[in-house]
């Protein structure tokens, strides 16, 4: 319910849930900031809800997060498509965007649960089915880059040196790509 109380328009008008802190990161997110890793969690936790309980609010407030992962960061959204047209959704809202790895897995599994859904809105459903496929195209084209030889990368952040993964973030990469090559039936 709090998720449902909590979701509130950020600047553009897109509805967000915002995170009222500083953030040190590459750059510092200044409060309220927004994310699209929380967008996707949150969206799949309501869509948990709502199978278990059958309260429409939890699906309505799964459909209104779910919003900012198919809008452009450029209108308030975590969406941002690459110069090679290639679909990322954005944990952190930096310039330029560093596509955090875990982060943009974690969203795609809020999508990924809204499309197992027998009901709900069409239109949604097309785009997210749409970003649900570039983003799998995405995976498929750019994994190579998150690896550094023996260990996997955190982001592709412009930094002078790559940002390793810690233990934790390069297990959690191994386990969030099995399960992704469970979903897709593709080799991650």
């Amino acid at each position: 319910s709090w998720l449902v109380e909590n979701l509130e328009p950020n600047a553009q008008g897109v509805k967000v849930w915002h995170h009222n802190f500083d953030w040190e990161y590459f750059q510092t997110l200044r409060a309220p900031w927004y994310s699209g890793l929380a967008q996707g969690q949150g969206a799949s936790l309501l869509i948990r809800a709502y199978r278990e309980t059958g309260e429409q609010k939890y699906l309505d407030s799964a459909r209104v997060a779910l919003e900012a992962l198919v809008t452009p960061v450029d209108k308030g959204g975590v969406l941002f498509v690459d110069d090679h047209g290639d679909w990322w959704i954005e944990e952190y809202i930096t310039r330029p965007p560093t596509h955090i790895l875990n982060g943009f897995l974690w969203a795609m599994w809020g999508v990924w649960d809204y499309l197992q859904l027998k009901e709900g809105d069409a239109g949604l459903r097309a785009r997210l089915q749409d970003l649900w496929s570039r983003s799998v195209a995405n995976l498929e084209r750019n994994l190579s880059r998150f690896d550094c030889g023996c260990w996997s990368l955190y982001d592709l952040a412009p930094v002078e040196m790559q940002n390793a993964a810690s233990p934790f973030y390069h297990r959690l990469h191994i386990v969030q790509l099995d399960i992704m090559a469970r979903l897709t039936g593709k080799k991650m």
